[in-house]
């Protein structure tokens, strides 16, 4: 402290020697007395100036002192270290001077301990590390910052399809034109990967919905991990893609009768919609009458008017698969026929009529006799 005292008063004067040169050898001008305090004004500041610039010569040579005991202070711009409480640190230092004595660090709001072990942080969030080294003459290195963000939670994973999964007997079954959002949710570090694989292919990175190609059973695995390092659990699902569409029929309780190429129904006659699907199974059975609309199809259907007629009907399956669409065409005739009676004479009953066989035959006359 003393060295740095005789040196600032030494070129303090070195500087005040030059400024009263100045102010002995002025350069030619007129001696009025406002030049003359403007004069002493000047060497005044001129003075105050050069002491500044000791000050600043002396910290140049010695050190500034204060500068290395002053808080370090986090760059705007610094990046956190994503890390987890597993993850270590250890501190070395150099000096090719005096030698290093000792490091120290500390946590954003602890107090500066002796480094001797590796450095765990066990807290989750963001933080701040600080450190420094101090050599055997005393000089304490400018404290250092390493800013981290512990996060020991591993992601939520979770598979979203598109179209709700239909689960019959505790399987999922989906159409064959469903498809699978990954959604994968970190709150502390973030997600930094997601993977998945589908029915034992090597696991890729997610970047887009998954569709499956494959009718049947399929198997889909997915995982993410954080930046932090930390990976999710394996999860799978087995999904069955029902890619067969339901079968459907309309039978009647008569058989239709075909009569000069047009079928007619029996009175009485009802239809009736059959729908099977050995997949996913029946959802609806839809049928319209003629014109109607489609409604849906609950009891046997009955047509009792004049005239032409069409039944149609389809189905659709639990996971969207559509049947073919089937119909009946029929006549409905509800007019009675009509019949006649005619009188006929005894005689023409004799010609007409064949005589039967053993019967023996007479002439008129002879049988008036």
């Amino acid at each position: 402290m003393q060295a740095h005292k005789y040196l600032l008063a030494t070129i303090a004067i070195l500087f005040a020697g030059q400024i009263a040169a100045q102010a002995a050898d002025p350069k030619a001008n007129t001696s009025t007395k406002d030049q003359a305090i403007e004069k002493t004004e000047s060497t005044s500041t001129q003075a105050k100036d050069n002491i500044d610039k000791a000050e600043d010569t002396v910290k140049d040579i010695l050190g500034d002192k204060k500068q290395s005991s002053s808080p370090a202070s986090v760059p705007a711009d610094a990046e956190a270290l994503f890390i987890t409480s597993k993850t270590a640190f250890s501190l070395d230092a150099k000096d090719e001077s005096s030698m290093v004595d000792y490091i120290e660090w500390k946590p954003k709001n602890g107090e500066y301990r002796r480094f001797t072990q590796p450095i765990r942080i066990a807290e989750e969030g963001p933080t701040e590390i600080y450190y420094r080294s101090v050599d055997k003459a005393g000089n304490a290195e400018t404290p250092k910052i390493l800013v981290v963000n512990v996060d020991n939670t591993a992601p939520r994973v979770s598979l979203v399809p598109l179209e709700q999964l239909f689960v019959l007997d505790g399987v999922p079954f989906a159409s064959k034109n469903n498809t699978y959002t990954i959604v994968a949710e970190d709150k502390q570090t973030g997600v930094a990967s997601v993977n998945y694989s589908v029915n034992q292919e090597a696991p890729k990175a997610y970047a887009e919905p998954i569709k499956l190609e494959n009718t049947g059973a399929n198997l889909i695995k997915y995982s993410a991990a954080d930046k932090s390092g930390n990976s999710s659990p394996e999860s799978s699902i087995i999904i069955t893609v029902d890619d067969v569409k339901p079968t459907i029929e309309i039978v009647p309780s008569f058989p239709l009768v075909e009569i000069n190429g047009k079928n007619y129904q029996r009175k009485g006659n009802v239809f009736y919609v059959n729908a099977t699907d050995k997949e996913s199974g029946v959802k609806k059975v839809l049928v319209k009458i003629d014109e109607e609309e489609y409604k849906p199809y609950v009891e046997a259907i009955a047509v009792d008017s004049q005239g032409d007629h069409v039944i149609k009907a389809m189905s659709v399956d639990n996971v969207g698969n559509q049947s073919d669409e089937v119909e009946v065409k029929f006549s409905v005739d509800l007019t009675p026929p009509t019949s006649t009676i005619q009188k006929t004479t005894g005689e023409e009953t004799k010609t007409e009529a064949p005589a039967a066989e053993g019967t023996k035959t007479t002439p008129a006359a002879e049988e008036s006799k």
